[in-house]
């Protein structure tokens, strides 16, 4: 008898051991990924989940340079040929091997139309893709594209065969990659579990079990961080920064931020005023961006210029950011024929999305109030409000926010102001040349001159009304081992636990 009980006792020590060492690290975004098929969707939460899954033909390091990922090799010739040579032990979460062939098939399935794939833009530099090789690809571009090795080190590489024997909605459910996890389940809106899978190219990931949960509200990831709840939680904000900072157990990290929050102006849409530079520029002036950087984030942000700040190439420091100046702003309204009450806006954002989203709506829909427009703010959850969009169906203001990973001025201007893109709701053939002009050479020097011409139309015209870059803060739980990055990559293969 005491040798049975011995031996349950042992059986329930060596249990409790193995659930404490599977007990996975929990990572807390404010949402869900939107999709698990890397072709379909670009947007931060969703490829802080992808590139756990997938891996890319290139890395992009904490530093901002470039090294081999999937492609050990790449060379460009005549600054439109890119020949590149694929690792050749890589395999798939099924066991097959990876080949050019699902190269070529992840570019054409992004840039085919029928695919309706919202990360099309950013790929449309490239012409074409042919397989050389059973590990060797040819990438033609049709001009010089200076952010290439960027978009190579998002391009995150899909099964052909898996894809095409689950077809497009059950990949995105549980799909087939290359990357250091494989997906065990994902509840929407609940959890994304993964598991380290032993057979990745670069070695088993230190962290075996990794669970990825959506949490819109601040205040509940930091509460689930301080009761061990958590191991890592992204946008802390900076007002409850001193709480975690004065806490035992956790610590706060942070960086300078690269997106840049704003609020769009739907100018290619029905509202005749927003069509009107006076009536932009006038929104801009009727905004305080220091205070709300002051009430709203404890200072923990930088006024941009246009979109850009001063860690960003193509910004000109000959602009400023708008002044506060209300009084300036009423009379613009009035010379475009907008009196006090006679405009009205409706004004959407997002909860949780954002460090203080909701807040900052809020205060700016006061304080366009205050020199006599009308505004319907409207708070909405994040994936119904940026599916509307990314599929065209914008209100006349919306709060956004947009990274900029490589700190280029084309990462961020093109997509949300060359006509047709992505996010841009204004139209400028100016400002489409000088945009095209910038993305199409190589010499710094030529795009530095491109982005000066398009910074002097965005400061005359005001597209958008701009705010700020945020700091991003993170909080860590003390068995986790992890260093944040300026671009918001979520990335755990690197970090360690106790």
């Amino acid at each position: 008898m005491n040798t049975l009980r011995r031996t349950l006792v042992a059986l329930a020590a060596a249990l409790m051991l193995g659930i404490t060492a599977a007990q996975p690290v929990v990572v807390m975004q404010s949402a869900d990924a939107a999709t698990l098929d890397p072709t379909m969707n670009r947007e931060t939460s969703t490829f802080n989940a992808l590139l756990h899954i997938f891996d890319a033909l290139l890395s992009k390091n904490a530093d901002g340079t470039y090294g081999p990922a999937l492609a050990t090799n790449w060379t460009v010739t005549d600054e439109t040929v890119w020949d590149l040579t694929l690792r050749d032990d890589v395999i798939f979460h099924d066991g097959s091997r990876l080949t050019a062939e699902d190269v070529v098939f992840t570019i054409e399935r992004i840039l085919d139309e029928a695919t309706e794939s919202p990360i099309a833009g950013g790929f449309s530099f490239i012409e074409g893709a042919e397989a050389t090789g059973e590990h060797a690809l040819r990438v033609t571009t049709s001009a010089p594209t200076p952010l290439a090795e960027h978009y190579f080190s998002e391009l995150l590489i899909i099964s052909r065969d898996a894809f095409e024997l689950l077809g497009a909605d059950d990949f995105a459910r549980v799909p087939i990659g290359t990357g250091p996890y494989r997906v065990v389940e994902w509840q929407r809106d609940v959890a994304l579990k993964l598991e380290a899978f032993e057979g990745h190219w670069r070695g088993p990931a230190a962290i075996s079990d990794l669970e990825i949960r959506p949490v819109p509200e601040a205040s509940t990831r930091v509460a689930a961080l301080q009761t061990g709840e958590a191991d890592l939680i992204v946008q802390v904000p900076p007002t409850l920064a001193p709480v975690l900072e004065a806490a035992s157990g956790v610590t706060v990290a942070g960086v300078p931020g690269a997106r840049s929050i704003y609020i769009g102006f739907n100018v290619t849409g029905g509202n005749a005023a927003l069509q009107d530079a006076n009536v932009r520029r006038a929104l801009n002036l009727a905004v305080d961006v220091d205070a709300i950087i002051e009430g709203v984030l404890a200072g923990r942000a930088e006024p941009t210029t246009g979109f850009l700040a001063s860690m960003d190439f193509g910004y000109v420091d000959t602009f400023s950011p708008y002044p506060y100046d209300p009084d300036a702003a009423r009379a613009l309204l009035a010379e475009a024929g907008y009196a006090e009450g006679e405009l009205s806006l409706d004004l959407h954002s997002p909860n949780g999305r954002y460090v203080g989203d909701a807040n900052v709506a809020q205060a700016v829909a006061e304080q366009l109030e205050q020199v006599g427009i009308d505004v319907n703010l409207e708070i909405r959850e994040y994936g119904a409000y940026v599916g509307d969009l990314f599929s065209g169906n914008a209100p006349d203001l919306y709060l956004i926010g947009w990274g900029n990973a490589p700190l280029d001025a084309d990462f961020i201007n093109y997509p949300l102001l060359r006509t047709g893109e992505l996010l841009a709701y204004y139209s400028s053939d100016e400002l489409d040349a000088a945009l095209d002009a910038g993305r199409s050479t190589v010499d710094r020097d030529e795009r530095l001159a491109a982005y000066t011409t398009a910074a002097a139309h965005i400061d005359a015209n005001a597209p958008a009304l701009f705010l700020y870059k945020q700091q991003d803060l993170y909080g860590l739980s003390d068995r986790l081992d992890w260093t944040p990055r300026t671009d918001e990559r979520v990335w755990l293969y690197d970090a360690t636990i106790e």
